[in-house]
């Protein structure tokens, strides 16, 4: 039996430690409590990476009668569908609905969309073997989905926005290439994986713990057993994941948004518990060209936050029906709408 879906825990979680990482994913995601509005239409949308057929949405607003331009939106980490929502026994840990609402207002707004399943879900996680992948392959997802958007007679441009992991994941794709007029990053890292999964860490662990994980953890990633660690830390360990963590660790976003030759808008939440102004504001120095948007109120998943208390936020997480912070998809689609 293969190893169950990988990269849960950081970026996108907010589930206490002490809770299981892992997550198998061998069905279909579905959409949660919610349809799209009649303004909009949506069909099924696939393209080929590699060996793949990775299955979408296409989101298109109900009357079109021109070139529009067309948004990729790519996931964030762990087993993300393509509308935001994570899969398998933790579905409760993010049932934001995050990419479907936000290609429905995009599509209000005269903006296509598409939204993808990641390659360790549905059908293809009987395809992939779990422990050879690498961030590469997800970047390479990424500019797959550009390319064939953007021979797409329908769409004028190609964006790509990429939310949390994908925002690294977006970043990667169009300076290896992707075709696009501009990437949006919402939610972003501005450090390495490392320096932001410990910080996730210290929040939840004792001091004695955070320092058994820095052991841990480059034990790790030179190939070797982990050795002792908190016991909710061990999926975040696994053999089958080494590959995915040594390759994501060498990644350095700052280094790689000031090698961007297009038009960047950066989006960052003021009470994100994941990712912190800090980090956006490092993007942006890096990057001065690039648009950096905060929206004070707005949490991880761009709900409005009544403050940083990790438990006060979950039913953020949890229940797709609270609209998202009106500033988002503006701040968007009036970014897009100035791409020459």
């Amino acid at each position: 039996m293969k190893p169950s879906s990988p990269f849960v825990l950081s970026l996108t979680s907010i589930v206490a430690i002490g809770s299981s990482a892992h997550a198998q994913t061998t069905t279909a995601p579905s959409a949660i409590d919610t349809l799209p509005p009649r303004t909009v239409i949506e069909t099924p949308f696939t393209f080929q990476s590699g060996t793949l057929t990775l299955p979408g949405t296409l989101t298109l607003p109900a009357k079109v009668r021109r070139q529009i331009p067309v948004a990729l939106i790519v996931a964030g980490s762990g087993p993300t569908d393509r509308n935001g929502n994570s899969a398998g026994p933790l579905r409760a840990q993010n049932n934001s609905n995050l990419y479907a609402i936000l290609a429905w207002q995009l599509a209000d707004a005269g903006i296509a969309s598409v939204r993808y399943d990641k390659r360790v879900l549905g059908d293809n996680f009987q395809k992939i073997d779990i422990a050879s992948i690498s961030i590469d392959d997800f970047i390479a997802d990424a500019i797959a989905g550009a390319r064939s958007l953007v021979g797409d007679r329908r769409f004028s441009r190609v964006i790509l926005i990429g939310h949390s992991e994908g925002a690294e994941l977006v970043l990667q794709a169009v300076n290896r290439g992707a075709p696009a007029a501009g990437i949006v990053m919402l939610s972003g890292a501005g450090r390495r994986i490392m320096p932001v999964l410990r910080e996730q860490i210290s929040k939840q662990l004792p001091p004695a713990e955070l320092v058994k994980w820095d052991s841990a953890f480059a034990r790790y990633l030179r190939g070797e057993d982990a050795g002792d660690v908190h016991p909710g830390l061990r999926s975040l360990l696994l053999p089958a994941n080494r590959r995915f963590m040594q390759t994501w660790a060498k990644y350095d976003p700052v280094t790689e948004i000031a090698r961007v030759k297009v038009p960047v808008l950066i989006v960052q939440g003021g009470r994100d518990l994941q990712i912190s102004e800090d980090d956006a504001r490092a993007l942006k120095a890096a990057h001065p060209a690039a648009r950096l948007v905060v929206i004070p109120a707005a949490n991880h998943v761009f709900r409005a936050a009544p403050s940083g208390d990790r438990l006060a936020q979950a039913r953020l997480y949890t229940d797709p029906t609270i609209p998202i912070v009106p500033e988002l998809t503006p701040a968007i689609v009036g970014w897009i709408k100035k791409l020459k």
